[in-house]
């Protein structure tokens, strides 16, 4: 019998946690979000090198995140990079005048599904809110990470129609 077939799962710290806790939950999403984000860098065209390179960052942001989540002492990233992106490219599009409609091209509907994703991640965060499982400076800060990503894959996907 394999230790996860109890329904249970190790997580980098030793503790083991039901496969349906809040923190195992957050794990898959954060895998889910950083397939699809994966999904969407492979079908960029090469003259999309530059927005590759930004998905490509914040998959390697995500690994982080992940083992923060998992029980390691890794450090939670900063929004300064997001922030530059987010104002970057706001200034170079036109004010939105309503609802937008995903699945202009393949590349803008997969970042609105990972837009999706993150979203829903932000969710699953905020279930492990008072837990022992962040700690609470570490917390606040990825709360506030996914939420601006959530804003940043929005307009990299508007950016991308």
């Amino acid at each position: 019998m394999s230790k996860g077939d109890d329904g249970t799962t190790s997580l980098i710290n030793g503790k083991r946690l039901f496969k349906d806790h809040p923190a195992i939950e957050c794990l898959g999403t954060i895998d889910e979000l950083n397939a699809f984000l994966g999904d969407a860098k492979a079908v960029m065209p090469d003259t999309q090198a530059g927005q590759r390179e930004i998905i490509k960052n914040i998959q390697t942001e995500l690994f982080v995140i992940s083992g923060i989540i998992a029980g390691s002492k890794a450090q939670a990233p900063g929004t300064a990079e997001i922030d530059a992106l987010i104002n970057e490219i706001t200034e170079k599009l036109p004010k939105l005048s309503g609802f937008v409609i995903p699945g202009t091209n393949p590349v803008s509907a997969k970042l609105h599904i990972s837009r999706a994703i993150c979203r829903r991640l932000e969710r699953c965060l905020v279930k492990l809110r008072g837990t022992d499982i962040i700690p609470a400076a570490d917390y606040n800060s990825l709360l506030v990470w996914f939420n601006r990503l959530s804003d940043l894959l929005f307009l990299l996907a508007q950016a991308l129609q």
